[in-house]
């Protein structure tokens, strides 16, 4: 009962516990979900608390609800993030950080007696490390916030992997959430889109090797402004210097030159410490298959419809339901904010949709049942909407 009712308020921009407190007092429509009963914002508040680990499962059978009821594809998910402000402010964060390398300095000190880790095995970080938000460039500027992620179908945009990261960047984020992807559905999306602050090497790498087909924008390696000279095999800049290949790194080809000293046109050419290199991605890797597939007109078209998929409702969720920052502190509570919002979401696609609960026409399969519930909930709860609604129109009438 009382997930229903926080699922419909974070559907109302309702996220705090004392407005469904209210709520549940005053409206129809959330006494109908609470049954007639009246839960205070104490009780409504230690459920959130009790249960916010078990949301991320929850958010999962919602996506195999979605991808039952024939709304999730695969054929096609744009993934994006965006900079939501924390709970906190600038100088407690900042105070909690400062204290935070303080102690690990001091442990560094204490354990020097101590044996070093072997190689290759990282240390893992402290709990209040993994916990505490970071500071963020934003269109606010640099703000306590965190980094929300989502990977959305392409079909009727359904939500089928969410994440809450407290890196600034979303270089690395990537394969993490294509992977989310194949757990939730149970296979690897056919193509995947994504803007160029998640390119790396080892991305797509590993999403070439699942099967799927990447669509990045293409990263400027210089090259296009040198002419290439095939009978040498190596670039001519425009002052007539040679750049000829060094070597190769991470799938790579380095061409360099190291005549850049005493050329007066260096500084425009970007050149460093004397000798000016371009990257060239060799044919044969998978930055180079991304960079053909980029450059083709079909490649571009597929790209142009990143931001119509998952731009959308990252709009929905700030605009319409005011989720601008999140209530609850540390990267634990806000996981379980941004879930129970992403559940929401997908139950608005299986309602519009006419799918799940048993409807004519979607599936019929057996549910979880607090899922199944939720969606009888909704459904019950717009009829009695409506019902009342045309209630107070015949009586003014």
């Amino acid at each position: 009962m009382l997930f229903k009712v926080w699922v419909y308020g974070c559907c109302l921009g309702l996220r705090s516990s004392r407005q469904l407190d209210r709520a549940c007092q005053r409206d129809d429509a959330f006494k109908f979900l609470a049954h007639g009963l009246r839960p205070d914002f104490r009780t409504l508040c230690r459920f959130r608390q009790r249960h916010a680990a078990d949301f991320d499962s929850l958010f999962e059978q919602t996506v195999g609800l979605c991808q039952a009821a024939g709304l999730v594809s695969l054929a096609h998910v744009a993934i994006d993030g965006t900079k939501l402000r924390a709970n906190r402010s600038k100088a407690g964060l900042a105070s909690a950080l400062a204290e935070l390398r303080q102690a690990l300095a001091e442990a560094k000190v204490a354990d020097g007696d101590l044996p070093e880790e072997p190689p290759g095995e990282p240390a893992s970080m402290p709990a209040a490390a993994t916990e505490e938000a970071g500071f963020m460039h934003s269109s606010e500027g640099l703000i306590p916030a965190y980094n929300a992620q989502l990977a959305v179908d392409a079909d009727h945009p359904v939500i089928v992997a969410q994440q809450v990261r407290t890196e600034p960047a979303d270089q690395g984020l990537l394969g993490p959430l294509a992977q989310q992807v194949q757990d939730n559905c149970g296979q690897p999306p056919q193509a995947v889109s994504a803007d160029g602050g998640y390119l790396t090497e080892v991305d797509v790498a590993r999403l070439e090797a699942t099967g799927t087909r990447l669509y990045l924008p293409r990263r400027a390696s210089g090259a296009a402004e040198l002419e290439w000279v095939e009978a040498a095999g190596a670039y001519r800049c425009p002052a007539g210097q040679w750049l000829r290949p060094c070597r190769v790194r991470e799938g790579r080809q380095i061409y360099r030159t190291h005549q850049c000293r005493s050329c007066p046109q260096a500084a425009a050419c970007r050149a460093r410490c004397g000798k000016k290199e371009v990257h060239v991605p060799l044919a044969d890797s998978a930055r180079g298959r991304l960079e053909r597939r980029m450059a083709s007109e079909a490649g571009q078209a597929m790209y142009a419809q990143r931001k119509q998929i998952v731009e959308p409702v990252f709009g929905r969720f700030k605009h319409n339901w005011g989720l601008r920052r999140f209530l609850l502190r540390g990267t634990s509570g806000a996981q379980a904010e941004w879930s129970l919002t992403c559940i929401g979401h997908n139950l608005r696609k299986l309602i519009q949709a006419g799918a799940g609960a048993g409807s004519e026409g979607g599936h019929q399969g057996p549910q979880p049942p607090a899922t199944a519930l939720i969606l009888w909930a909704f459904r019950l709860h717009r009829w009695v909407t409506y019902r009342l609604t045309a209630g107070h129109s015949a009586s003014a009438a």
